[in-house]
Formats: structure tokens, C-alpha cells, sequence
């Protein structure tokens, strides 16, 4: 939508460095999609949190609690003992995809903190900055397919009916033209939708939140992935996994005390708050000449010490 009355339009200059930066972070991580599988990437993704916080600190200044510290450090240590296991299982996995990935995540982290002061600076609603942003992205993502001829082959794949094996080897399509477009068609509007609730959590209760809310929708992710798909799954994925829900647990019983503490100290300042409130401050009435001598004639009326009501108190008038 458009901007709001009177707000500053943010620097084309900054939607083109934020959509470079969001360009390489989904080119990395499809690209590391060829080294490691897709639990791995799941998990190594969620650790977006360490990033986000490192970023908040070095771009936002922000300073975190020691227990956001802990919360982080567990998830650390279960996405450590989870790789580990994928190291040793049957899993694909491979240094340089993780290499990507945290290339990937580093240009996450810097977008998720200076989104939030843009859009909190500038007054952008989060679909207008989802929009600009992502637009300029597509445009990026797009010249750097036709260069790599991955354009021609997107095109040939998405217009030709069948699975790519199946266009490749010649077999009997089982998937229609219009069914891969509708699919395509749904895909995009159900990440635009869920980047905009991510933007909309950013702006309205910070960029560590977010974070730690799209840890939970991986979580869930990986838990799908290994219930239909064949992956591997030992003691050390299960232990992981065990230390990723335990950090969850503990963030979000922290930010329900929080939010309780909140609601207590808020309820004690109407309490201690005065009834009523004073029509006209009495020591700053004869400050700007005759507007205040004005208030404090309107004063004295509303009191009932005016001075035509009580003559012999005329004299102390000034």
C-alpha cells in the first residue's frame, strides 16, 4: 500500500543492498540443497536465532539477557550434536554446504535487524517492505538464472507436462502443464503470506522473536521430514532434537514471565495514578505574556478567586 501521510519513503538505495543480500541468501541455500540433505539444512537454518542475535549486536546495539544467551547456546548445542550424527548416518553432507548455509544465514541475520529499524524508522507497513524488497530481489534472481541458462530449463520443465524425470527419460506424464503452474502459483503466495507475517512479527516485537518463531515452524519442518521421508534418525538426531525443544520451552516460559511482569508493573502505575488532574499548571500561567495572563484569568474564574467577585483581593492581582 502506499506510504503513510507525512512519513519519509525509505532510500532506493537500501531496498537494492537489503535485495542483493536476500538474493544471495536463497541462492546459497539452494545451492547447499546439492551437499547436504534436507533435515540438515532445516536445522542448520534454525540456527538463524545465533545469527540474529550476533547481528542485533553488531548493527542494533542491542544488548540481550543472559538468558537469551542460554536459550541460544542449547539450541547451539543440539544443532552441534545433530550434525554430528549427520556426519556419521547415511545422510548427504558436505563442508561446503554448510559453508553456504552459513552464508546464507549471515545475510538473514543483517536483513532481520535492519529491517525492523527501517520499517520502525521510516514507518513502512510490512507487505509495502515485503513487496519493494522482494521485487527487487526477483529481478536479481532472475538475470542471474539467465545467465546460468537455468532459466531456459525452468521454462522448458514448467511447460512441458511431467515430472523432470519423467520429460527427461520420455515416460508417460502423470503431472499436467496447469498443475505445475497452479502448484507454483500457490508456493509463491503461501511464502509471500508467511514472509509477511515474518515482517510483521519483526517490526512489531523485534527481530530475536521472529527468529526464534521460525525456529518452531523448522522444528516442525524436521519432524515431518523424518516421519515420510526415509532419513536416518539415531540416538544423536533424537538427542538434537530434544535440546532444540528444550530451548523453545525455556524461551517461551521467559517470555510469558515477562509478559506477566509487564501486565503487573502496568496495573500498579493506573493504580498509583492521580485522580484527577490539575485544569491549568499554576506555575507556568504568566509565562508568554498575555496568553498567560489569559489562563490565569480563566484560572481564578474556574476557582472562584476572581477579582470582581472579590474586590479587597484586587491588590494581589498582578
Amino acid at each position: 500500500g502506499p506510504q503513510g501521510k507525512g512519513t519519509i519513503p525509505v532510500p532506493i538505495a537500501t531496498y537494492l543492498g537489503l535485495s542483493i543480500l536476500r538474493a544471495i541468501d536463497l541462492g546459497a541455500t539452494n545451492l547447499a540443497m546439492q551437499y547436504v540433505n534436507y533435515p540438515a539444512k532445516t536445522l542448520m537454518k534454525s540456527a538463524r536465532v545465533v545469527f540474529t542475535m550476533l547481528f542485533g549486536v553488531i548493527v542494533a546495539k542491542r544488548r540481550y539477557q543472559l538468558g537469551d544467551y542460554a536459550v541460544v547456546m542449547i539450541m547451539v548445542a543440539g544443532l552441534a550434536l545433530f550434525m554430528h550424527a549427520d556426519a556419521n548416518s547415511s545422510a548427504v553432507f558436505q563442508p561446503f554446504g554448510i559453508m553456504l548455509l552459513v552464508l546464507s544465514l549471515s545475510c538473514d541475520g543483517a536483513i532481520s535487524n535492519v529491517s525492523e529499524n527501517l520499517m520502525n524508522q521510516f514507518g513502512v507497513g510490512q507487505d509495502e517492505f515485503i513487496f519493494r524488497l522482494y521485487s527487487i530481489a526477483t529481478l536479481a534472481i532472475l538475470a542471474a538464472a539467465t545467465f546460468k541458462g537455468d532459466m531456459t530449463e525452468g521454462a522448458r520443465f514448467l511447460f512441458l507436462p511431467g515430472t523432470y524425470d519423467e520429460i527427461n527419460n520420455g515416460e508417460e506424464p502423470t503431472w499436467s502443464v496447469a498443475r505445475k503452474i497452479f502448484v507454483v502459483v500457490l508456493f509463491s503466495t503461501m511464502g509471500f503470506f508467511g514472509s509477511s507475517c515474518s515482517a510483521a512479527i519483526t517490526k512489531h516485537f523485534g527481530a530475536l522473536t521472529m527468529s526464534i518463531t521460525s525456529t518452531a515452524r523448522k522444528a516442525t519442518t524436521l519432524f515431518l521430514s523424518f516421519a515420510f521421508f526415509n532419513n536416518v534418525c539415531t540416538l544423536e538426531h533424537i538427542g538434537g532434537i530434544v535440546l532444540f525443544i528444550t530451548a523453545l520451552i525455556m524461551k517461551s516460559l521467559r517470555a510469558s514471565r515477562k509478559g506477566r511482569h509487564r501486565s503487573h508493573s502496568r496495573k500498579k502505575r493506573l493504580r498509583r495514578s492521580p485522580e484527577r488532574t490539575p485544569l491549568v499548571n499554576s506555575t507556568s500561567s504568566i509565562e508568554i505574556g498575555s496568553g498567560g495572563a489569559d489562563a490565569a484569568a480563566l484560572h481564578q474564574r474556574r476557582t472562584g478567586n476572581s477579582p470582581m467577585r472579590h474586590p479587597n483581593r484586587s491588590s494581589n492581582v498582578v
